[in-house]
């Protein structure tokens, strides 16, 4: 077995993402040379207008409670992670990279020159992207020899595009899961990697779903990174079927609540 050099791309969620971060790198921190942390905006939407569109889509009482939350593990973040430098428990990404000693590497874009030298001199081989919010462009496929694999919260090819989760439920599906699959030249649509499912009952939440989904992750992660430096994957066909979905309105909403769902 050949061991990759790794990079990985991951969105800079507080609630469940460093958890995900943390089973990653416990296996492969040692060979992992950088993280970079990307913005929780949807597609090129600014921080305000997609805080914005979610007030609208869910309305002042989950968003709020979302909203205080968010702040709150902020605030543990700053506290236990940052000033006390404490990482018994990370409650952000940086401090989860900061206990295994992996380096954060800050840009604009990882698609820039600049960005992409530094991952060429790095020697980087494979990246791995979890729930990443930037497109990556045809250079940066291009000089990383082993791809680019991407981590999206549904059963692919269905459910590409944004909120998979919520789509998931208000489309009253049964069956939910995670795809691991190759970055391709457009959205969510390369080879699949590693599929695993779970199991929806009508009185699961929005909020339910979306931590089975990256308690899944973690291991859908791990086990396509193994088979891949293995050389042991067998790469499944991502077309047939294809969905894709953007930005709910109130109206699927509405569906999604009629399908006996909550957001939390």
């Amino acid at each position: 077995m050949s061991t990759l050099t790794k990079y990985v791309f991951v969105q800079d969620d507080p609630f469940y993402l460093p958890k995900v971060l943390d089973k990653y790198l416990r296996e492969f921190s040692d060979s992992t040379v950088g993280i970079n942390v990307q913005s929780v905006t949807m597609g090129k939407r600014t921080v305000f207008r997609t805080a914005w569109e979610l007030l609208r889509l869910y309305g002042p009482y989950y968003f709020q409670w979302k909203l205080r939350r968010f702040m709150w593990t902020r605030i543990k973040a700053k506290v236990c992670n940052d000033i006390f430098r404490s990482t018994s428990h990370c409650y952000s990404i940086r401090a989860v990279a900061r206990k295994y000693g992996v380096p954060v590497d800050e840009t604009e874009s990882v698609n820039g020159e600049g960005f992409r030298a530094l991952l060429r001199e790095k020697g980087v081989e494979l990246i791995v992207s979890v729930s990443g919010t930037e497109f990556y462009g045809k250079k940066l496929r291009e000089q990383t020899p082993r791809g680019i694999v991407n981590c999206h919260g549904a059963l692919l090819p269905k459910y590409r595009g944004l909120m998979p989760s919520f789509w998931t439920l208000a489309n009253g599906e049964r069956e939910g899961g995670v795809t691991v699959h190759f970055v391709g030249d457009k959205l969510d649509n390369g080879p699949i990697v590693v599929q695993r499912r779970y199991r929806i009952h009508p009185h699961d939440t929005l909020e339910d779903i979306m931590a089975r989904s990256k308690d899944l992750a973690a291991e859908a992660i791990i086990d396509s990174v193994r088979m891949l430096e293995r050389g042991k994957a067998t790469l499944l066909p991502n077309d047939e079927g294809a969905t894709c979905y953007s930005v709910p309105t109130r109206a699927d909403v509405k569906r999604f609540r009629n399908h006996g769902h909550q957001f939390f």
